[in-house]
């Protein structure tokens, strides 16, 4: 039997709002993903979220699959993936509402209560940003929205706290 092949690489996945620009990368097992503006750096964090050892539960989506789209207001990122039985999409845009900012929305199909899911960045002065999905019994639909630009991370939503950074 012959031996299998190394999987191809990826190449990034990178879309700009102007001066901000998000970058998936293919790393191990699926897309991660970084923003750079005129602010700083943010890395999305992946694994486990706060060492809580359940990876059902993970930092942020899990993506496995990302493409760039045309859509009818420009072009956007589209992700998806899973982790244990739930099942995650991002899609990244271009904010109308802000220049140079980026509008990513979130979401998570869940079958069983979540420890945690939202979304987990590191900025470039190493402080942790955490968006967290607001927790509904099961099953259900989680979704969470938030920017990244020169005004840093903000959560987006009529009840959502600021999570800026």
């Amino acid at each position: 039997m012959p031996a299998a092949s190394p999987p191809k690489p990826k190449p990034p996945i990178r879309l700009a709002a102007g001066s901000t620009v998000v970058e998936f990368a293919w790393i191990r097992d699926r897309w991660q993903h970084g923003v750079v503006s005129r602010l700083g750096r943010w890395e999305s964090l992946e694994g486990e979220a706060d060492g809580r050892n359940d990876p059902r539960w993970p930092a942020s989506p899990v993506l496995v699959e990302v493409s760039l789209v045309e859509l009818a207001g420009g072009p956007a990122i589209l992700g998806v993936g899973l982790a244990g039985r739930s099942h995650f999409s991002l899609s990244v845009a271009t904010c109308s509402e802000e220049t140079d900012t980026l509008l990513f929305e979130a979401a998570c199909r869940i079958q069983e209560p979540a420890a945690w899911i939202g979304s987990t960045y590191a900025d470039s002065g190493g402080r942790i940003i955490r968006l967290q999905a607001a927790s509904v019994a099961p099953p259900a639909t989680l979704s969470w929205s938030y920017r990244i630009g020169p005004g840093g991370v903000t959560r987006c939503g009529p009840d959502a706290p600021s999570a800026r950074a």
